[in-house]
Formats: C-alpha cells, structure tokens, sequence
C-alpha cells in the first residue's frame, strides 16, 4: 500500500510568551503581513510561496477565516510536515498566524536550480542535485517535451524500488527524493518528489497531487502542457514490473499522462485543491500518443478501437517487426478482459493460423474503467 507520512505538529495558543518559536513570531512586521479574508485568494498566495519556495509564511487571516495545518498542507503539497503558531488579537477579529513549512528535498534541490541559489541546500542535497542535474541534462536533450518526461519516468521507475517502514524520523529519507535517487528506494512520497524535481529541473510543468488510493493515503504527480491541459503521472503506481522468462523487467504505464477517466477508477482526491485534469484520454496518454509510430514501440504504447483489433495489432508487430514486448489499450470488454481467452485468442488461433507463428508468450491484461490494457512479450520457438 502506498502511504504517505505525514508528521503533523499543531501548536494552538492564546497567549504570545506561549508559542513555540515565539521569538521568530514578535519579529514579524505584522503591520505588513499579508491579510486574508476570503480562502480563494489565500489558497493562490501560498501556491506562490510553494513556487518560491518560502519555508515561513506569516499571515492574518479576518472575519473568522482560519485554515488549519491539514488543510494548509493540501495546499502546500512540497511540505513534508508543517507546524503553525498563532495568536488571536483581544477583540477575536482577526488571527496572526506563521505557517513553518519543512519542504521536500527535491522541491529544494527544484528551486536552487532554477534560480542558481543552492545556499538553500544541505550536504545531502548538494549530493542530490549534482545527481539529478546529471539525469536532467541528458533529458534536455530529448526532442520534445513529451519525450522529456518519458526519459524522466523511465528513469526513475528504472532505477528506484518501491520501500516503505515505519520511522521517529519527521523526514525519513526513503520519503524523499534522497532516498529516490541515491538510495534507490522510496514510498510514493520519495517517487513524486523525485519527478516533481527532475520535471521542474527539465522546463516542464509539474505539480503534485494528494488523495487516497489502495485504501490508504497517496501522493502523485501532474504536468500541464502549453496548451493547459493538465494530466497525472503515477510513477509509484507505473512502477509495476512485468517480467518474462525471468528475462529483463519492464515497466507499466497505465498512469503515464493519465485523464480524469483512468485516473478516477482507482484515486480519489479534493477537487478542490487539485488542477483540473484532461478528461478523456488524447494523444499525450502513453497508450495513445502518436509518438509510438516514430519509436516502433520501444517506448510507446497504442490503443485501438477494440479488444479483437489490439490482439491482432499485437499479433503483427509480434510477426513483422519481431516485437517482445507489446503495449497496448483497447475498450473495455467483458469477455476478452480474461486473460485466459485473451492469450488463447492470440496463441492458439490469430498467430497459428494467420501467421504460422508459434512461440510463448506471456500476457497481463488491467481493467481501469471503460479501457483494458495488454502487456505481452513473446519469444518465438
């Protein structure tokens, strides 16, 4: 189950020579705090500190407005934990209350590369953004942006295992893009703040997501495009492997620019603190995107217009191009989404009598809403 771990302290008083920090708290110039009575306008304020990565944020809030630490961190989703000071004024109108956010290592690492200011970062940071610099230089030099972040995900999936275990540490590393990328071993914290970093670091538009998927607490992330279509990316979930003959592991990608149709058959989250996403899938969903014809299939995948027309697709790219592993989407259908009739469909009747091919293959068949998805790899005898 992919948890999130969330160490939360909220500090409550009434009395400024009480508050944690107190000293940090009466050199504030309140005068010119910022002031907030509507949450809206609040919300888009501190979604700008998130960008600028600001770890204290001293607000009023007036008219009876107060948002909690729990809610503060749905907004602010780079802090790992957040405690919050407050006091009230004598009259009960108004509230002054400092935010002080712990930020992810790799929204840290994110923000001194783009500004050029690495005086923010740690020992362990400095060794994680020489690391990522290194993974985003050569993700640069992909064609397209699309490419960018496939080198991106690859690259993570590829050389992180998923780990989780209970800590006293408020910032276990393994929920860290350090645990990520020098470690090789995070939960879906560690996985999100890794592609949240290596995105950023690459020019491209990426954000997070939290909610709940598995039963359980769940971070992942989401990319806008220049046309502002918003979709979300899994890593942890598409981290899945699929091995053949004990053969080489190959990745998932069913969460690989996901729409709000695949995306809602298994995570729930606030809309209201979340973007809102493409709706249907388009060309930018891995098992959809027209990039696979210039790839023949070594990174992308395809969708077709039915169960039948994808096995026979798969079959012929397993026949003329001597494909291994083949990728694919098609609607939803109840009798082809077995994968027993599945791979006998294409072992024992398409490849047999249309292709005279016969080999083993090995098959996994998902259902995520109204779409089935095919993952074969095939060896010929």
């Amino acid at each position: 189950m992919k948890k999130i771990f969330f160490a939360v302290t909220l500090i409550l008083v009434m009395a400024i020579q009480n508050i944690v920090g107190a000293a940090d708290f009466k050199s504030i110039d309140w005068k010119n705090a910022p002031r907030f009575s509507n949450k809206a306008e609040f919300i888009k304020y501190i979604q700008n500190c998130e960008r600028n990565c600001k770890a204290s944020i001293p607000v009023i809030f007036t008219n009876g407005l107060f948002v909690k630490v729990e809610e503060f961190l749905n907004i602010y989703k780079n802090a790992q934990y957040a405690n919050v000071v407050w006091v009230n004024d004598r009259s009960g109108k108004s509230s002054q209350v400092l935010y002080e956010v712990n930020i992810y290592p790799g929204a840290k690492v994110a923000y001194a590369y783009r500004t050029g200011d690495t005086s923010i970062l740690n020992n362990e940071e400095h060794r994680l953004y020489n690391t990522a610099v290194k993974i985003v230089n050569a993700a640069k030099s992909q064609p397209t942006d699309l490419r960018k972040e496939l080198y991106i995900h690859e690259k993570i999936t590829d050389s992180v295992s998923y780990y989780t275990a209970q800590t006293n540490s408020k910032t276990p590393r393994h929920c860290t893009a350090v645990g990520a990328l020098l470690d090789g071993r995070a939960n879906c914290q560690g996985y999100s703040d890794t592609f949240y970093m290596l995105g950023q670091m690459a020019g491209l538009n990426v954000g997070k997501m939290t909610g709940n998927a598995n039963n359980g607490p769940h971070v992942w992330n989401t990319i806008e495009f220049g046309d502002g279509k918003v979709y979300a990316v899994d890593v942890t979930f598409d981290d899945a492997t699929f091995r053949f003959e004990n053969q080489n592991d190959y990745n998932n990608y069913v969460y690989f620019n996901a729409p709000l149709e695949i995306l809602q058959t298994t995570h729930t989250w606030k809309a209201a603190y979340s973007p809102q996403l493409q709706p249907t899938i388009d060309g930018r969903y891995f098992y959809a995107t027209q990039e696979f014809w210039n790839t023949r299939g070594k990174y992308f995948g395809f969708h077709s217009k039915s169960a039948e027309d994808a096995l026979q697709y798969i079959a012929q790219r397993i026949v003329k191009d001597g494909w291994r592993l083949s990728y694919g989407m098609a609607p939803f259908n109840n009798q082809y989404a077995g994968t027993k009739f599945s791979l006998n469909r294409l072992v024992r009747e398409i490849l047999p009598n249309q292709y005279n091919w016969y080999g083993r293959i090995k098959m996994s068949v998902v259902r995520r809403g109204d779409w089935i998805f095919y993952i074969v790899e095939a060896t010929a005898k």
